[in-house]
């Protein structure tokens, strides 16, 4: 992925008026590969956004099932009308239960990658780590890690692969 498709793959996730129409304008803008890997990193920011939002969920749901009945009488609501208006068992709910699914697939991904390349995989991996390593992104150098055991190895391999994205040229201008 280039520089170019992430800024315009950023810019789509962050606006929704017109979402339809300015997908399909920059998608007109690029060749077919271009178009995949648009796809592809429009589709990853939903998914780190998408843990983002079930995280927050978990934990404003930890937060209200915490809250005592002298909490409530203190914020002077009810109990059925704070479900109501935060949305509680509608929404809060199921996004927390995404949230503990998406937890166990990824503390999965991080055995996998603890078998390969040992406990201290994540001090290895070092800089390479998202701030927020989503779900996909921890199951790709998992199964990496399975064809390529020998961490030093592995390594090599990354820095040139990244070394050779930065150096590629870019196609696609955004304006």
């Amino acid at each position: 992925m280039n520089t170019e498709v992430a800024i315009v793959a950023g810019k789509l996730i962050k606006r929704s008026q017109g979402l339809r129409e300015h997908y399909q304008s920059e998608l007109g803008k690029l060749s077919g590969l271009e178009k995949y890997a648009l796809a592809i990193e429009v589709a990853r920011l939903m998914q780190e956004q998408q843990e983002q939002i079930s995280f927050a969920a978990q934990v404003q749901k930890e937060v209200i099932e915490a809250w005592t009945d002298a909490d409530y009488a203190d914020m002077g609501v009810d109990c059925t009308t704070a479900d109501t208006e935060l949305g509680f068992t509608t929404t809060l709910l199921p996004l927390a239960d995404l949230h503990a699914e998406t937890e166990k697939r990824k503390a999965t991904a991080k055995e996998r990658l603890e078998v390969t390349w040992g406990e201290n995989w994540e001090d290895e991996v070092g800089d390479l780590m998202p701030p927020w390593p989503a779900e996909e992104f921890l199951r790709r150098p998992a199964v990496f890690s399975e064809k390529q055991v020998d961490w030093a190895v592995a390594k090599t391999i990354l820095q040139d692969r990244i070394r050779q994205r930065l150096a590629a040229k870019k196609t696609k201008k955004v304006p």
